[in-house]
């Protein structure tokens, strides 16, 4: 079943931009709810406002960043804790990677932009409070208040979703960086083990603070990393082996028992490593730009050839090209 058809994740289309359906989370107004009983009717809604821009600019960041890089998007949903962009990068890291680095990367360049302003008029400072609203001034100078809200937002979510805590944006980053030096599975598990400790950490800041804000950010982080830990486990492959050993060679391996018994020197044993790692990229890639590949041929079979963008063309044309240079050898 798809994971959006759940009730948490119930929405509505409020249109289509730059080829990408943009939802709004029908808890989303809870939000703003929320915002407007502890802040005021005005400044609540005008800080609602702002946060909704801001994460619909973050989530386009994400698809654009896909589709640069050979991957692609087309959906977007704004949900009360953030946004989510249904997007497919292109199987290696470099699209990974600035797929999601590109979300944070907005928010930074909103902050830039607003910052010359702040620092001419002085409050620059007074914005750099992660936890506590700055002090504005919505009647007498609105203009300067609105661009300081502005970066106090972004800040925010700029340091949020830096944190390597996964789902987040940092926690993914660490995710990919990992791979490049670990099985994907383990990577996983490493990564999803520092992002609960690290959520563990923020409960504890909360309560010795007495921050209501960072209790619960930190419940929720932890919420999220045990449910994709249970994941990662459960999504674990089966060990083929039997009582420690492993018949996926065949049973001619007894044959050359005195071989194996011969312990390899450690110049041998880390050449076997590297391309044994090696082996499982080149499989894991290959396994990867099939499925896109897949996923392209029917984007072609239902909107034709017109509908891909420049990008999935050239993925396209380097998949075709590795495929007929493996056929070749």
């Amino acid at each position: 079943m798809d994971i959006r058809q759940n009730p948490l994740w119930l929405s509505f289309p409020i249109g289509t931009y730059f080829q990408t359906e943009v939802k709004i989370s029908v808890w989303f107004f809870l939000l703003g709810l929320l915002f407007c009983a502890k802040l005021g009717l005005q400044l609540g809604l005008l800080i609602t406002g702002i946060v909704f821009v801001s994460i619909l600019l973050h989530e386009f960041g994400h698809v654009f960043a896909a589709r640069k890089t050979g991957g692609y998007g087309n959906e977007i949903l704004i949900w009360p804790l953030g946004g989510l962009a249904f997007v497919n990068p292109a199987p290696y890291f470099a699209s990974e990677f600035f797929t999601v680095a590109a979300g944070p990367l907005v928010q930074l360049l909103i902050c830039l932009l607003c910052a010359p302003i702040l620092i001419h008029d002085g409050a620059l400072y007074q914005c750099l409070t992660l936890l506590t609203l700055p002090p504005i001034d919505l009647v007498g100078n609105f203009p300067l208040a609105l661009v300081m809200l502005i970066f106090f937002v972004n800040l925010q979510l700029l340091v949020l979703n830096l944190l390597p805590i996964y789902p987040l944006d940092g926690g993914q980053m660490a995710f990919h960086i990992s791979k490049l030096r670990w099985d994907r599975q383990t990577a996983k598990i490493g990564t999803l083990w520092a992002g609960m400790a690290l959520s563990l950490v923020l409960m504890v800041v909360g309560v010795w603070m007495k921050s209501v804000d960072l209790v619960f950010l930190g419940s929720i982080l932890m919420m999220l990393g045990t449910y994709e830990h249970l994941t990662a486990q459960f999504n674990r492959p089966l060990d083929d082996s039997f009582m420690g050993y492993d018949f996926s060679q065949g049973y001619t391996s007894l044959e050359h028992r005195d071989e194996q018994e011969r312990r390899p020197g450690l110049l041998e044993r880390w050449r076997a490593e590297r391309n044994e790692k090696k082996q499982e990229k080149e499989l894991q890639l290959k396994l990867e730009t099939e499925r896109r590949v897949d996923e392209l041929l029917e984007k072609i079979n239902q909107h034709g050839m017109n509908s891909l963008t420049d990008a999935e063309r050239r993925f396209l044309q380097r998949a075709s090209g590795r495929y007929r240079s493996h056929g070749k050898e």
